[in-house]
């Protein structure tokens, strides 16, 4: 007579064990999804400041990375403009009239390169507190990648941004003259 083989008591409360330890672990990884919100946010803003950067240098022409403020006069979002004018880079923003790059992947701008975190679930609770590039909420990059200021002069002092979430706060710093970003994790 064959003999049906059928798991034992301790095998399975050693399969429960398991299961249970590995969800332990993982679950609260996931409940934090404010934390990949927010690293995300962070890494999509200094992706596209070196994309600015890497195109202003490939097509040997400025780019300027506008940040961008609603009616209250809070940062929510950014864009990337191409503007024709060379030597008129540095003018007040005017969202109509920009000369924005063409992105036809970027969510919900219509063609053009605009990043809006209240438009855009994958950042949703993240804000951008402050961006300041020598006391401007832009900077541009020269034919070479290198950041400038007003009237064609290198940005010295270099600049910003601050964004936080609930989880955290961080700091992405553009230096002056080589145009290199860093990022810091910052608690206040």
């Amino acid at each position: 007579m064959r003999r049906r083989r059928a798991y034992t008591l301790i095998e399975l409360l050693i399969v429960v064990a398991i299961l249970g330890l590995s969800g332990a672990l993982l679950v609260p990884r996931l409940v934090d999804a404010d934390t990949f919100s927010v690293q995300a946010a962070v890494r999509s803003v200094v992706a596209d400041i070196t994309f600015a950067q890497t195109d202003a240098l490939a097509m040997q022409r400025i780019r300027r990375v506008q940040f961008l403020r609603d009616a209250n006069d809070r940062v929510h979002g950014y864009a990337i403009l191409a503007p024709t004018d060379q030597n008129a880079y540095d003018t007040v923003f005017d969202a109509a009239n920009a000369e924005y790059l063409d992105s036809p992947t970027t969510v919900g701008s219509d063609g053009v390169f605009i990043v809006d975190f209240d438009a855009d679930d994958r950042f949703s609770g993240v804000e951008i507190e402050s961006v300041n590039f020598g006391g401007r909420d832009w900077v541009a990059f020269d034919a070479l990648g290198g950041p400038l200021a007003a009237a064609g002069q290198p940005l010295a002092g270099g600049g910003e941004i601050r964004m936080r979430g609930e989880s955290g706060a961080y700091l992405i710093r553009l230096s002056g003259f080589t145009g290199k970003i860093t990022v810091e994790s910052i608690d206040e």
